[in-house]
Order: structure tokens, then C-alpha cells, then sequence
């Protein structure tokens, strides 16, 4: 069943006979990485109409990772894209459609039957009685000039077998503290020359499931830097070099995923001693205009502490 490409809001989809059959019906789900393949799997299992929009691939970044070791059911782990194959075919058995690439742009509830309309990217319309958004992130983008002239030429977002032969018996950077720079940097020092892993932060404790932390200390043939970062690119017609920053020796703030500046616990003193974070750009604040006058209200206080030590 599909829905048409002149579908219109008087015409719900999945059919109503159909939502009849529970309280809940999985509809469209804008982004078919794993949360919504899940979801289509669980959907079709129940006995729900279900369809599954995504506007680029099935599996998204899940589906870029070179190896998943963590996911139960894979004692000698899964490459990403093996997984979401997996999860998609095993969503098809049970009945969900998949709308790829399409894109959903517009969300709306008539108030007559209480049901969701998707408007998609040509303007077509499907109906449901539930919509879970399971849209996937992207990557966030360095702030770093001609980072976009040499993606595909020197710059990937990826470590697939694809890049792999790209970076054959060459000095490779990887650059990130989650599991998926971990597993691209062991997945990448089988056939480079050496991979260098650039970490922000002073530690992967964290960010990092402590087994591929280990494999990766015990790889000679990977390096971990610590407190540095990527800071220019350089190249005529695709990349042969980089210049990275000591963190430690320059004045970069701590900042959060999301981009806020972190301060100490309790407090607003940054990573830097000396340098505070009050109001909006504070990690963890609220974000309030009385909330911002009271915290540059309060700081002066430490400031005033510090200036006098």
C-alpha cells in the first residue's frame, strides 16, 4: 500500500479501517536510522500500517560507523551499514513501506478527526493517527576555511571500506572522543601508515567505552593527542597537510555539545582560570532574562576574588 502522490487531507493513510486495530499506529517517520527502523520493525510486528520517510538513506550515521562491537546479538560485532540492512529487511517482513529519499517538511493535526497530515517535499499529503519523529543528527561541521573544497578529496565524514582505500598507506587524522572515532581509527590503522586520534578534551574516560579505549592505547600503530584541535587546511588540489592547536596553550573555552561554554560545577569560572560564563552562553543556564541579570549580578563577586588573589 502506498500513499498517492495526490493525496490530500480528506484521504487519510494509513486507512482508517486499519487504525481501528489499536489506540496507536506508528505513521510516517521523518529519518530511517535506527530509532525508526525500530520503530517500523515494532509497528509492522503489531499489526500497524506503517511508513518510513527518510530524505537521504536508510541508516544514516549508524549506517557510516565501521563497527558496532556493543549492540547485544553480535559477540564478534557488525559494521553499520550490515545493521541497518538487517533492520530494514527485517522491517519489510513484517509489512512498514519506506519513502526514500523523501522529505517531510509540515506537520499538521485537523481538529475534525484528530489526525496527523504530513505534507511531504513535492506537497503530497499522507495521513496517520501518530507520527514519531525519529530524525537522526548531522555532523556538525568544523569552523575551519575550506573545509567543504576538500570533502571527497582529503576530508571524510565516514570510515567505511570506501575511505579506507583512500587512506591506504597514508598518515591519517581522525578526530573525535566518542566510540565512533574509536572504532574509525582501528577500523583505518589496518591499512594506513599511522592514524593520529585528536581529542579536545584531556581524557576519553567519558566519552569512550573503556574496551575500545584499550585496544586503541595498545595499537602502535595509532597515537592519541589530547587537548588539540584542527585549526587550518592546507592544499592545492586536495589535502597534504594540517596544522592543529595545542588547546592547552591558547585561549579556547571548554564547550559543551551543543556549543555553550561549560563552567564549573556550582559555579561560573570557564576551564580557563580568570574567564567566566554568565547568562544565555553558559552551559546548563536557564535561559531567562532574570536568570541572566542575577548570574552577572552574582559573578562579580568571584571576579573580584580573583583579581584580588
Amino acid at each position: 500500500m502506498r500513499a498517492p502522490a495526490n493525496a490530500t487531507a480528506t484521504a487519510p493513510w494509513p486507512p482508517r479501517r486499519s487504525l481501528a486495530k489499536s489506540a496507536f499506529s506508528a505513521g510516517p517517520k521523518p529519518c530511517g536510522g535506527p530509532a525508526g527502523l525500530a520503530a517500523g520493525v515494532y509497528a509492522g510486528a503489531e499489526g500497524m500500517k506503517a511508513l518510513v520517510i527518510d530524505d537521504h538513506t536508510i541508516g544514516w550515521q549508524a549506517g557510516t560507523s565501521s563497527r558496532i562491537e556493543n549492540d547485544m546479538g553480535f559477540p564478534v560485532g557488525i559494521s553499520g551499514g550490515d545493521l541497518v540492512w538487517r533492520g530494514e529487511v527485517q522491517a519489510m517482513k513484517f509489512g512498514p513501506k519506506f519513502a526514500v529519499p523523501r522529505c517531510a517538511t509540515r506537520i499538521e493535526k485537523r481538529d475534525s478527526d484528530r489526525i496527523f497530515c504530513v505534507t511531504m517535499d513535492d506537497d503530497a499529503i499522507v495521513c496517520a493517527r501518530s507520527v514519531i519523529v525519529a530524525t537522526d543528527v548531522q555532523y556538525q561541521r568544523l569552523p575551519i576555511d575550506r573545509l567543504k573544497t576538500f570533502e571527497g578529496i582529503g576530508i571524510y565524514c565516514a570510515a567505511t571500506e570506501i575511505e579506507a582505500r583512500h587512506c591506504s598507506d597514508t598518515e591519517v587524522v581522525v578526530i573525535g572522543g566518542g566510540n565512533s572515532a574509536g572504532q574509525a581509527a582501528m577500523f583505518l590503522s589496518r591499512t594506513a601508515k599511522h592514524v593520529y586520534l585528536l581529542v579536545r578534551g584531556d581524557t576519553l574516560a567519558a566519552s569512550m567505552s573503556d574496551y575500545l579505549l584499550s585496544r586503541l592505547q595498545a595499537d602502535p600503530a595509532i597515537t592519541i593527542h589530547y587537548q588539540i584541535e584542527l585549526e587550518a587546511l592546507h592544499g592545492d588540489r586536495a589535502l597534504t597537510c594540517a596544522t592543529t592547536r595545542n588547546k592547552a596553550k591558547g585561549e579556547t573555552l571548554d564547550l559543551d555539545d551543543k556549543g555553550f561554554v561549560i563552567s564549573q560545577k556550582g559555579g561560573h569560572e570557564t576551564s580557563h582560570p580568570g574567564i567566566f560564563a554568565v547568562g544565555d552562553v553558559r552551559s546548563g543556564s536557564v535561559k531567562r532574562v532574570a536568570s541572566a541579570l542575577g548570574e552577572g549580578s552574582v559573578v562579580m563577586s568571584k571576579v573580584w576574588e580573583f583579581v584580588n588573589r
